[in-house]
């Protein structure tokens, strides 16, 4: 299970990071501010799971309580830092990278 759990943050970490860097890209700077949605709903998602497998893991031990605590918070840093680096890396690929659309034909 915790697997899956640190799975879960690192795959949305970089749906995040991707979608944003992508539409921005493509549509522009201000459309950025649709992967501040995706990140905000990641986050809001990370507390739910964190909610319900604490519950879960409660049973066990507090060291099993603790270490889950611990990949949940490692989860929601991997999702917070995955919207700044898309900014990052948008501003990088602006400023060094030309990057031309050639339609066939025309």
């Amino acid at each position: 299970m915790i697997e899956f759990v640190i799975f879960l943050g690192i795959t949305g970490g970089w749906i995040i990071f991707g979608t944003t860097l992508i539409l921005m890209l493509v549509f522009g700077k201000i459309w950025g501010l649709l992967g501040l949605a995706l990140l905000i709903a990641g986050i809001e998602l990370n507390k739910f799971l964190k909610r319900k497998y604490t519950g879960v893991i409660v049973s066990n031990s507090p060291r099993a309580r603790e270490i889950a605590r611990h990949i949940f918070e490692m989860n929601e840093l991997i999702i917070l830092s995955s919207y700044p680096a898309a900014l990052f890396l948008y501003s990088l690929i602006q400023k060094y990278i030309e990057v031309r659309i050639m339609i066939p034909g025309g």
